[in-house]
């Protein structure tokens, strides 16, 4: 499966290499944590403490962590946390928000990237926010014991009419995540 992703990520990335140069020439996005990014270089952990891997895509994401932040860490004072993000603005929220946490970019989902950033953060715990789904990422933390959550969930109809249609392969994904805490009632059905 990891094989059969990575072939179909390398090949969206070059068919959108234009593009995403552009961008990056242009407007000066996708310029930053590039090692972390492609390579799992995320910063190695040390100590035997347990950890806490938050994961939010962008802004919103990012500042929805907040308050749980805060009861994770009243709850589990010896924990380690470590908070990722995948664009630049969200690593600047996340860096002024959360001064006392781990900040650094997510990888992308390339199984030598993330094997290597589980590897490097050790995690006991995955939290991805509003239903950030990688399926090499999530497979290889569960490869390792890592129980992953996923909180504020949602999932629109449209994206639900998608899954549907390659239902066998989301069934098998989702059925690796411990635990979901969704938005509402309704995206709550279309998860289970």
């Amino acid at each position: 499966m990891a094989f059969l992703l990575n072939a179909i990520y390398l090949s969206l990335l070059a068919v959108g290499l234009p593009y995403f140069l552009y961008l990056a020439i242009k407007r000066g996005k996708y310029r930053q944590g590039w090692s972390e990014k492609f390579f799992g270089s995320l910063p190695k952990r040390s100590g035997d403490q347990p950890c806490a891997w938050f994961h939010a895509v962008s802004v919103g994401e990012v500042l929805q962590l907040g308050p749980l932040l805060q009861q994770f860490r009243d709850r589990n004072p010896d924990w380690a946390i470590v908070v990722t993000t995948t664009t630049k603005t969200g690593m600047s929220v996340a860096r002024e928000k959360y001064p006392n946490v781990t900040t650094c970019y997510c990888p992308l989902d390339f199984s030598w990237a993330v094997n290597r950033a589980l590897n490097r953060i050790r995690p006991d715990l995955l939290v991805l926010v509003e239903l950030e789904i990688w399926p090499n990422l999530i497979r290889s933390a569960k490869n390792r014991a890592v129980r992953v959550a996923v909180v504020n969930g949602r999932i629109s109809s449209k994206s639900f009419r998608g899954y549907q249609r390659a239902g066998w392969f989301f069934r098998w994904l989702l059925g690796k995540i411990d635990c979901v805490a969704a938005q509402n009632e309704t995206y709550g059905e279309r998860l289970a």
